[in-house]
């Protein structure tokens, strides 16, 4: 059973060297310069909007997420990394993905970005979700898919 709790850096340290293979792959794919991955899950652990891990019950970081704020305000870029150990609590992060959303939506009006076409698992999950696939975009000789969500209005909006 995973417990999600606020994120801290060294989550992203104990994280950056076990991230599944296609979350690595998208990392490189978006850092040509070869930004470490502990690098850019540093950066959304310093989010303005916070940061959450779920952690096993040894406290092992397997999944990190949250929400990075865009120029406009009713947007929000949503992301999550996750190890191999995602597998093991699948039906967990099913049964919550929809309360973290409502959660995470709670300041936008809309949650997007992008995920790496062969990011096949995310992008299932992003489509079970209700997320909704825009469009492919190629970024730095990578093909993506723009997602996006409309999120729930809660008069907090902008």
């Amino acid at each position: 059973m995973l417990t999600i709790r606020q994120a801290i850096p060294e989550d992203a340290v104990s994280l950056a060297p076990r991230l599944r293979e296609a979350d690595l792959k998208e990392i490189q794919a978006v850092h040509l310069d070869r930004s470490s991955p502990e690098h850019s899950l540093m950066v959304g652990v310093r989010s303005p909007d916070g940061c959450y891990v779920a952690v096993d019950e040894q406290d092992v970081p397997q999944i990190i997420f949250g929400t990075y704020p865009s120029s406009d305000p009713m947007v929000g870029f949503i992301w999550m990394m996750a190890t191999d150990g995602l597998t093991n609590h699948r039906l967990q992060l099913f049964r919550e993905t929809k309360v973290w959303l409502k959660q995470l939506g709670e300041k936008y009006s809309l949650l997007t970005n992008l995920a790496h076409s062969d990011n096949l698992a995310h992008i299932q999950w992003l489509q079970w979700a209700g997320f909704t696939i825009l469009r492919t975009v190629p970024f730095n000789g990578h093909s993506f898919y723009e997602f996006a969500y409309l999120c729930e209005v809660t008069g907090n909006h902008v």
